[in-house]
C-alpha cells in the first residue's frame, strides 16, 4: 500500500468521524497523521516493517496499529465499520468541493440530501439556498462542485457497462489460457449505474491473459498492469478492470470483486467468528489450510449462510435474514407490459411489436400508447383509440393464441386528474397514469398530484413512479410511504419502468413496499422493437428489490393478469 493510499484512508476515517459526530480529539489525530504521512519521502511499509512508524511525531501507538493494519492486510475494520454506518452514495457528498463533513451530516440526517444527484437537485430548485448555513452563493458554488464531482466520479448506465462487459468477456474466451471467466462488481449486482466493470479470470498463465486483454479492439489506453491484474479504457469512456486469480481462489476472489464492500465487510467478519479468515484468496482455517470451495454457494454454506444472490449483497438485510427468497428470474415475465407503437410515438407498428413479443417467448404484449394531452408524443385523440382498436381486433383473430391488449398510458393532469374522461377510460383493459409535463412540484404537491391519481377507479399501474432520469434528473420529490400506501390501497400496481434511462422504481423502495402490499409490473415503455430487450434489465433491479415472481403481476397468464388489475 503506498503512503498516498494510507493518507487518503486517514483523511477518509477524519472526515466519517466529523459526519459521526466523533471526539475532536480523534478526529484531530487521524488529519494530523495524514499530514505526518504525505511530507515523508520513505515508503510507511518500510517504516512499518522496521518499527520505526510510531517514532514519528504525530503517529502514537494506536494510530501506528491502524496503519500497520492497512499496509499488512490492504483494509482496516475501524475504517470499514465507520464506512458502513453511511450509505456509499452519502459518502459521494464528501467529494464535493466546500461542502465538508458537518455539512454533508446535516444535509443527509435533517434534509434528505444524501446523493450527488440529490444535491444537484436541491441546488437547481433553491431548495438549498434557505437551508440555514448555506445560501444563494454558497449554492450556486455547490452547483458547480457537484459537477466536478460528478465528473470525477463517472458513472455509465447499466444497459452500455453490460454491451461493454459482454464483448470483453467474448473476447477474453479466446484467450486458451483462461479457464474460468466471470463478470464482476457493481454490474453483477445489478446497480442501475456503475463506475467500472470488473472481469474476474482464473489461470496459470496471467502474461497471456493480460496480453490478450490489453489486445481487445475497444481498448485506448492501458491504465495499470500488474504480475495478476491490469486495467484498461475503452473507446467509450468505460473503464474495465481485471483480475487473475488460481482455479482454487476462484471462488473467493469472484466474490470478493463483486462486492458490495459492506457486504465483504461483514462476510469476513463472519468467518471470523467462525475461527476463519476470509479474503479473495480463499478461507482459511486457524490452521492455515484453505477449506475447498468449489463455487459461490459452497463459499456461503461454509460460513453457515443460504447462498445470497448478487443482487442483494449490499448490507441491506441479507445477513438478517434465515431465508433468501427465491427472487423472479427473466423467464418468469409471461406478458410485455407498457408499449408505444406508431400509432403514438412508437417507432414499430402493433404488428411488428406482436411478432417480435411472440420470438421472444412472451403471451401477451400492452399496448399504451399516450394519451392526448402528449401533444409532442403523439397522443391519442378519442378517433384514432376506436381505429387502433379495430386494427388490434383484427390482429388478434390472426394469431390465435397470442393476445394484444387494449392499454393506453394516460397523463396524470397538474391537479391530479386523468387525462381521458370515464366513457373513454371504459374503453381499456389496462390503463397505466403516468406524469409527463408540469414535473416542477415540492414534495407535497407531488404526492397529492399522484396520491389523486391513484384514487381514480381507472388507473391500475402507476408508470415510472417517481420520474427519474438516471444520470440527468432525480425524478419527483414524492413521500413514498404515502403513494405506496395509497398504491396498496386502491390495488394499483408500481410499474418498474426497464428502460435503462429510467430503471424507476428505485430498488431501494421495492422491498418495503412489497412488505406492505405493493404488487408490481415490470414494463419496458418500448417505443420500437428493440425496447423488449430491456426487460432483463428491469429484472435485476426487481431482484436487487428482493421480488420475486408472486409480486409481479405480468408473471401470470393473461386472464390472472387481468383479473389483478380490474378495481375492487
Amino acid at each position: 500500500m503506498t503512503n498516498t493510499q494510507v493518507v487518503e484512508i486517514l483523511d477518509e476515517i477524519a472526515l466519517l468521524l466529523e459526519m459521526a459526530g466523533g471526539d475532536p480529539l480523534e478526529i484531530s489525530a487521524y488529519a494530523n497523521g495524514a499530514r505526518v504521512l504525505e511530507g515523508i519521502a520513505e515508503p510507511v511499509g518500510e517504516l512499518v516493517v522496521t518499527g520505526r512508524l510510531c517514532t514519528l511525531d504525530g503517529i502514537g501507538a494506536t494510530l501506528g496499529k491502524e496503519i500497520g493494519e492497512f499496509v499488512a492486510t490492504g483494509r482496516n475494520e475501524y475504517h470499514e465499520n465507520l464506512r458502513l454506518r453511511f450509505p456509499e452514495e452519502v459518502l459521494d457528498l464528501l467529494q464535493v468541493p466546500g461542502l465538508g463533513a458537518a455539512r454533508v451530516r446535516l444535509l443527509h440526517e435533517q434534509h434528505g440530501i444524501s446523493s450527488l444527484e440529490r444535491l444537484r437537485s436541491a441546488c437547481e430548485t433553491g431548495e438549498l439556498a434557505v437551508i440555514e448555513g448555506f445560501g444563494v452563493t454558497m449554492q450556486q458554488g455547490l452547483l458547480d462542485a457537484v459537477g466536478q464531482a460528478e465528473e470525477k466520479r463517472r458513472l455509465f448506465r447499466v444497459n452500455d457497462a453490460v454491451l461493454a462487459a459482454r464483448q470483453m468477456h467474448k473476447w477474453l474466451l479466446g484467450a486458451p489460457e483462461a479457464e474460468r471467466i466471470e463478470i464482476a462488481g457493481s454490474l453483477r449486482r445489478r446497480k442501475e449505474v456503475v463506475k467500472n466493470v470488473n472481469i474476474v479470470v482464473s489461470s496459470t498463465w496471467a502474461e497471456a491473459v493480460i496480453d490478450r486483454f490489453a489486445s481487445f479492439p475497444e481498448v485506448v489506453t492501458l491504465t495499470a498492469r500488474g504480475a495478476d491484474s491490469a486495467s484498461v479504457l475503452l473507446r467509450n469512456g468505460i473503464p474495465v478492470d481485471l483480475r487473475i486469480c488460481s482455479a482454487v481462489s476462484f471462488p473467493f476472489a469472484l466474490a470478493h470483486f463483486t462486492g458490495s464492500r459492506a457486504h465483504n465487510t461483514l462476510l469476513r467478519r463472519r468467518a471470523v467468528e467462525r475461527g476463519h479468515s476470509l479474503s479473495e484468496r480463499g478461507l482459511f482455517g486457524n490452521n492455515g489450510d484453505c477449506v475447498d470451495c468449489a463455487d459461490e454457494s459452497a463459499l456461503y454454506a461454509a460460513l453457515g449462510m443460504a447462498y445470497v444472490p448478487p443482487e442483494l449483497r449490499e448490507n441491506a438485510g441479507e445477513f438478517d435474514t434465515a431465508i433468501i427468497p427465491k427472487l423472479i428470474e427473466p423467464a418468469d415475465i409471461r406478458g410485455v407490459v407498457h408499449c408505444h407503437s406508431t400509432w403514438s410515438d412508437g417507432k414499430s407498428t402493433l404488428l411488428e411489436l406482436a411478432e417480435a413479443a411472440v420470438g421472444l417467448g412472451y403471451d401477451y404484449l400492452v399496448i399504451t400508447d399516450h394519451s392526448s394531452s402528449s401533444v409532442l408524443a403523439n397522443g391519442m385523440p378519442p378517433g384514432r383509440i376506436l381505429r387502433q382498436h379495430a386494427e388490434i381486433d383484427a390482429l388478434n383473430r390472426a394469431f390465435g393464441g397470442f393476445s394484444i391488449v387494449k392499454g393506453a398510458e394516460v397523463d396524470i393532469l397538474p391537479d391530479g386528474s386523468l387525462d381521458y374522461d370515464d366513457e373513454l377510460l371504459n374503453c381499456f383493459d389496462v390503463v397505466i397514469a403516468s406524469i409527463h409535463n408540469a414535473a416542477e412540484m415540492n414534495e407535497e404537491e407531488a404526492t397529492r398530484r399522484v396520491v389523486k391519481a391513484l384514487e381514480n377507479r381507472h388507473t391500475m399501474i402507476l408508470g415510472h413512479p417517481t420520474g427519474r432520469m438516471l444520470l440527468s434528473r432525480t425524478g419527483y420529490p414524492l413521500d413514498m410511504d404515502k403513494v405506496v400506501d395509497a398504491a396498496v390501497a386502491n390495488s394499483v400496481a408500481l410499474e418498474i419502468n426497464v428502460n435503462p434511462g429510467r430503471l424507476d422504481l428505485d430498488w431501494r423502495h421495492m422491498r418495503q413496499a412489497r412488505d406492505r402490499g405493493a404488487k408490481f409490473v415490470i414494463g419496458p415503455d418500448a417505443h420500437r422493437i428493440r425496447g423488449l430487450n430491456n426487460i432483463p434489465y428491469g429484472v435485476g433491479v426487481a431482484r436487487k428489490g428482493w421480488l420475486r415472481s408472486e409480486d409481479v403481476l405480468n408473471c401470470q397468464p393473461l386472464g390472472a393478469f387481468l383479473a389483478c388489475l380490474r378495481k375492487r
